[in-house]
Parts: structure tokens; sequence; C-alpha cells
């Protein structure tokens, strides 16, 4: 948000340049907070989707989303900086609103696919090894294994 948005440089030698970077971390972090209490609210929400419409079609639509929002922030990025392309990005000075609330959009939306990725990947295991006797919290374990050591 610093240098994408907000046009700014944490080394720059003018001090509004810095301000500016520093007014784009500090929105950055409030788009962090956004996703987190989106975060928490669709946690509530995941059990009951599932339950309505299964839990693949949940990760699925996660995993959608979150490549919607990765394609969203590609393009924030360009527009935002489309017409400083020539003379680089450290000349344009200060945020574009609606860029600003986009981004902030954008912040809030991936809350709800990180909810699903916490959560959804252990309710598949579960549900699939249910059946094998015993086998559900070795693939659980497994699974614990596999998001952490990469």
């Amino acid at each position: 948000m610093g240098r994408e948005v907000y046009h700014g440089d944490p080394k720059g030698n003018d001090s509004v340049v810095v301000k500016a970077y520093d007014a784009g971390v500090r929105e950055g972090a409030f788009g962090l907070l956004l996703n987190s209490v989106v975060l928490g609210i669709s946690s509530f929400l995941i059990e009951p989707m599932c339950q309505r419409m299964g839990a693949r079609l949940i990760w699925a639509m996660s995993n959608f989303i979150m490549f919607a929002c990765m394609a969203s922030t590609a393009i924030i990025s360009l527009v935002s900086v489309n017409k400083y392309i020539t003379e680089g990005i450290q000349h344009a000075i200060g945020e574009n609103r609606a860029i600003k609330i986009a981004s902030l959009v954008i912040f809030s939306l991936l809350g709800f696919p990180l909810s699903i990725t916490y959560s959804v990947p252990f309710s598949i295991i579960a549900y699939l090894t249910a059946d094998t006797g015993g086998g559900q919290g070795l693939a659980i374990g497994v699974l614990n294994l596999a998001i952490v050591i990469p």
C-alpha cells in the first residue's frame, strides 16, 4: 500500500514521500484489521455453509475468490501506476481515493478464503477418515506437518 497505492518511498529524500509511504503502511495495517474481522465473522458461517453446499464446493469457492482478489490486486497496481510509468513511481505522491477503497475491499474479501483455508482442510480429512477406525488423528497430524514443513 505504501508504494503501490500511496506512491511513497521509505528511503526517499523528501519527507512528503516518506510520509506518503507511512500513511500507506498504516492503511495497509487497517486493511489487515478488516481482513481479521471478516475472517472472524466468516469462521462462524463455515459450518452452516459446508452443511448446505458441501465442503468441497466451499473450498472451490474460496480458491476462486482468492484468485479473483489476487487478479484484482494486479489490476489495482496497474491502474494506480499507469500514468506514472514513464516518470517512475517515486514521482507520484499521494493516493487515489477509489484505488484506496478498492484496496481495502480486497483486503476485507481475503478474510473469507483465509477462514476457509484455516478450517475446511481439517474438516475434509476428518470426514474422509471417519470410517477408517482410528486414522483421524494420524491423518490430521500428517496434514499439519504438510502445512508446517514447506
